[in-house]
């Protein structure tokens, strides 16, 4: 491996290689020691079915693997993966073409790859990723923190951003509290929706309740078991929000009295934007694929590339794909080999090949 000590790494190549590489970048996978380095296994399968098959059948050699650290990890995925392709052409062979694809945190991981190196990268492929950079995806996770609870204030006992080291160890607790809060109050729950606009079906009350539910839990899942690593990674709190105004009520006024408001560092600010913020200036082919009512990393993320990418004249190189539907990379095969396959039909049309 690339550095055995640190990383696993998982290479496939077809006997009908041809000559073209697809590195995976995966996505979130918490801090906490109960979670060890891994591979991606079951990120890559959807119904039932492992990509990289498909991917080798087609005759794309594919590699992926752990970085040397979980939770916020975007700055040293980078590095990890150029070491694997590194890795691979010493290993394996020189390919003619190099695809990166990232699900999820993995997502913004291919992106800011794709920016950084078009000399190594021929196209990339996005999936539900927080493309408009992580500065505003803490941005969202916090502000759903703070307005949480300020709506079921008995449910934790610190903040947003001191978030106990062993907090993590309760939250099957968590889990049975936000429940019963949430489902005994709706009304208090309808309010925390309006005012954070994060993704929910509103189809029917039945799965109104039930996904407000899961996406409360999945970002505040976040809340208690990523955020004490990501104030340790950056070198302090990367949120922000002291002057902001919450709407969305008919008492605007109690809330933005009463939330929580917190203090950035600005030093942890300025790494947030340094390492995790994309550029929008893509010079080669880039396909995003994003579900319409994400609850985790919202679809405005794509709104927001769409603008770097525009501010810096490259909008020709972006493809985004929206799929209707609530969940965070629901996705079907279909849809996922559809995204690749424009991914690589766009590319070999730039390169020529």
């Amino acid at each position: 491996t690339p550095e055995e000590d640190f990383q696993l790494v998982l290479i496939c190549v077809p006997e009908n290689w041809n000559r073209s590489l697809v590195i995976y970048a995966h996505g979130f996978v918490p801090p906490q020691p109960q979670f060890p380095l891994g591979l991606p296994i079951n990120e890559l399968t959807i119904d039932n079915t492992f990509l990289p098959q498909l991917l080798l059948a087609q005759g794309f050699a594919f590699t992926t693997s752990s970085y040397h650290k979980n939770g916020a990890v975007t700055q040293q995925a980078n590095g990890d993966l150029l070491d694997l392709l590194n890795f691979f052409q010493g290993s394996v062979g020189l390919p003619s073409h190099v695809f990166i694809i990232g699900g999820s945190q993995g997502g913004l991981t291919a992106v800011q790859l794709l920016e950084q190196h078009p000399d190594q990268f021929a196209g990339g492929l996005a999936l539900c990723a927080p493309v408009g950079g992580a500065p505003h995806q803490i941005k969202y996770l916090g502000d759903f923190r703070v307005v949480f609870d300020y709506f079921f204030p008995d449910v934790f006992s610190f903040g947003a951003f001191n978030v106990p080291l062993e907090a993590f160890k309760q939250w099957d607790t968590y889990v049975t509290q936000i429940i019963a809060e949430m489902t005994n109050h709706v009304g208090a729950t309808a309010q925390l929706f309006s005012v954070t606009r994060a993704a929910l079906d509103p189809s029917s009350l039945t799965t109104f309740i039930s996904t407000a539910v899961e996406t409360a839990l999945d970002l505040l899942f976040y809340s208690i078991w990523e955020t004490p690593d990501l104030v340790a990674t950056g070198g302090g709190i990367p949120y922000e929000n002291r002057f902001r105004l919450y709407v969305g009520l008919t008492n605007n006024l109690a809330l933005n009295r009463q939330v929580e408001r917190v203090k950035s560092d600005p030093e942890a600010e300025r790494y947030a934007r340094m390492f995790y913020q994309t550029k929008g200036n893509v010079e080669r082919p880039l396909v995003t694929l994003h579900n319409l009512l994400d609850p985790i990393v919202p679809f405005d993320h794509e709104l927001i590339y769409r603008g770097l990418v525009a501010g810096q004249q490259k909008s020709r190189f972006l493809t985004a794909i929206p799929v209707p539907g609530y969940g965070h990379c629901e996705f079907t095969t279909a849809q996922v080999l559809g995204a690749f396959g424009t991914m690589i039909q766009q590319a070999m049309g730039f390169t020529g090949s």
